[in-house]
């Protein structure tokens, strides 16, 4: 299976002392229409994953934010013809040094208001805040880029991070917004998914192990226990679990779903691969019938930093 990683973050106060971008509030008659051009950058590589997690309540969303009114904020041009600040109903993008900085205003606003923001400002970057565990929130959960196009290692130029505003704040407190920036020449073309919190019955959107920090079964390890085992442990937290059956490949370095066999009554003495986070007090198990020799969701034992 493919573990798809987080960018690493980029906080706000990595951005002390360069250019606030005071004026970039300012209104004029129109946008322009015209794109900017792109230069694929060579190669393909994965995101890396970031390892601080966050607790935050599902739900958490200001009332604000929800009901924020659908102003639009014509942008200011820079030097080069390219606008540095863009704002609407979802968000409110301006230009802070090498940055562009989005402050999310709606999470729940249709995703084609985050691309008309970034669009405004030269950037191919397609938002979508998705529903997340509580570890996620706020996080980088997902990056599909474009034919040719790199997703460059954030430890090596931070092109695309998250943060807070104000900075270091908790999200699940009011008046604290997710931050999405962009540095000012990413050239990339695709689509990057935001974790936000889960409505009350919403799926979640990412792959986090539920054994993680902050996630429902955090501490606990499932890998290569019994479900009846894992059962009791889930029945003590309170929470609701559902089986996932899964099919190695041959050789145990990966697996598949066969829709065929999520009918299978799944005993005690199944044995248990990784637990996942489904949604709001559900975990998913992913389960075989017999043991085998190694984990198939990670091709071998399961590594102690997917828990962190």
């Amino acid at each position: 299976m493919n573990q798809l990683k987080n960018l690493a973050r980029v906080r706000d106060e990595d951005l002390a002392g360069q250019a606030s971008g005071a004026g970039a509030r300012a209104l004029l008659a129109a946008v322009t229409a015209e794109e900017p051009e792109s230069r694929p950058e060579p190669g393909l590589r994965p995101a890396a994953r970031t390892r601080r997690t966050r607790r935050v309540l599902a739900g958490a969303l200001a009332a604000g934010a929800l009901a924020a009114a659908a102003v639009v904020g014509p942008a200011v041009l820079g030097t080069e013809g390219i606008a540095t600040s863009y704002a609407n109903s979802a968000m409110d993008i301006r230009l802070e040094g090498d940055y562009y900085v989005a402050v999310i205003k709606n999470p729940l606003a249709d995703y084609a208001e985050f691309t008309e923001g970034f669009k405004a400002v030269g950037l191919n970057v397609r938002l979508q805040p998705v529903p997340s565990s509580p570890g996620q929130v706020g996080e980088v959960t997902g990056v599909t880029a474009g034919p040719g196009i790199a997703v460059s290692h954030p430890n090596e130029d931070r092109r695309i991070g998250t943060g807070t505003s104000p900075a270091g704040c908790d999200l699940a407190t009011s008046g604290c917004s997710m931050t999405v920036l962009v540095r000012r020449d990413y050239q990339g073309d695709g689509v990057v998914k935001l974790g936000r919190p889960a409505r009350a019955g919403e799926k979640y959107q990412n792959m986090r192990p539920a054994t993680a920090e902050g996630e429902m079964l955090e501490g606990f390890r499932v890998d290569e226990k019994t479900v009846g085992e894992v059962r009791a442990e889930v029945d003590r937290r309170g929470l609701k679990a559902v089986y996932e059956v899964i099919t190695p490949v041959p050789g145990g370095d990966g697996w598949r779903v066969d829709p065929a066999e999520q009918t299978a009554e799944v005993g005690d003495d199944w044995i248990v691969w990784e637990a996942r986070s489904e949604q709001p007090g559900v975990v998913r198990l992913q389960v075989t019938e017999e043991r085998l020799p190694k984990n198939p969701i990670y091709g071998g034992p399961k590594p102690s930093t997917f828990d962190s």
